[in-house]
């Protein structure tokens, strides 16, 4: 799992401005993160490991995948660096946490790699257009 950040750039570059005043409102507290899975493990089922221990494998029909891959379906981000020799990564936009700013900074050296200003917007943008979808409850039919 790589972890994507999807904090705003302007609310990062802020925050890390004013990194030495602890009193500032512009400081974040927490980094919200989107895991990027391997994506032949997300196709088989496997990426999340043994978190949910209830995850069965659910048949990704070609249309599908083709779909994902072109970045058709909003709660997923594939993506792939064809110059770099990484695997294609996909994001689930479903599953996101927060983790402490002060943890993931001191983490920054380990990441292996990183994104364009523009490939990261457009991660923020489909984000966002996710998760601030209406959300409606399935309608049932009472059988009369």
């Amino acid at each position: 799992m790589n972890p994507r950040c999807l904090n705003q750039e302007c609310d990062l570059e802020s925050d890390y401005k004013q990194k030495d005043d602890k009193h500032s409102d512009a400081n974040l507290l927490h980094l919200a993160i989107a895991p990027a899975f391997n994506f032949k493990q997300f196709l088989s089922g496997s990426h999340w490991g043994g978190i949910f221990e209830n995850n069965k494998a659910q048949k990704i029909t070609d249309t599908t995948i083709k779909k994902i891959i072109d970045n058709e379906i909003p709660r997923y981000h594939y993506l792939n660096f064809y110059e770099k020799d990484m695997p294609e990564l996909i994001i689930d936009f479903k599953h996101f946490f927060t983790i402490n700013k002060e943890v993931l900074y001191r983490k920054m050296n380990n990441r292996i790699c990183s994104m364009d200003n523009l490939f990261k917007e457009k991660i923020n943008q489909r984000f966002s257009y996710y998760i601030s979808r209406i959300g409606l409850p399935e309608y049932q039919r009472e059988e009369s």
